[in-house]
């Protein structure tokens, strides 16, 4: 659904936590997170809602697991870890759940890209169904 989609600016954002979490480039890690924009916008808008509300909350939260009150793209390397780390050990079940929802779709648009396939000798897959 369009309006679940990530703007430029999200997309940015997410770019660079999915570029710490998978210890990726930052070329890969963007059209990961160009992916995230296309599944968001395909998804029923259930799963889209949440998705999108668990990548709002990732991007915008860092005031509330490490102090600091600023967009998790503007967090220092060190700190940014550190906030990613509190989000994946949260002992709060809907707080890790969230986290490892963005990324378990984010994976998909990761083990398809193909920079990744290439690393690990497999073919690439067929264009069926991807966005221009």
């Amino acid at each position: 659904m369009e309006i679940f989609g990530l703007g430029e600016g999200a997309r940015a954002r997410l770019a660079i936590v999915l570029a710490d979490v998978f210890g990726e480039t930052s070329d890969v890690a963007t059209d990961v997170a160009t992916f995230m924009d296309g599944y968001l916008r395909d998804a029923p808008v259930l799963a889209a809602f949440g998705l999108r509300a668990a990548i709002w909350a990732i991007l915008w939260l860092p005031v509330v697991f490490v102090g600091r009150p600023l967009p998790v793209d503007a967090l220092a390397p060190a700190t940014r870890a550190k906030y990613l780390l509190r989000w994946s050990d949260s002992r709060i079940y809907l707080v890790r759940e969230a986290f490892y929802l963005v990324k378990a779709i984010a994976l998909f648009g990761w083990g398809a890209h193909p920079k990744v396939r290439a690393r690990f000798a497999m073919p690439l897959l067929p264009l069926v169904g991807r966005r221009a």
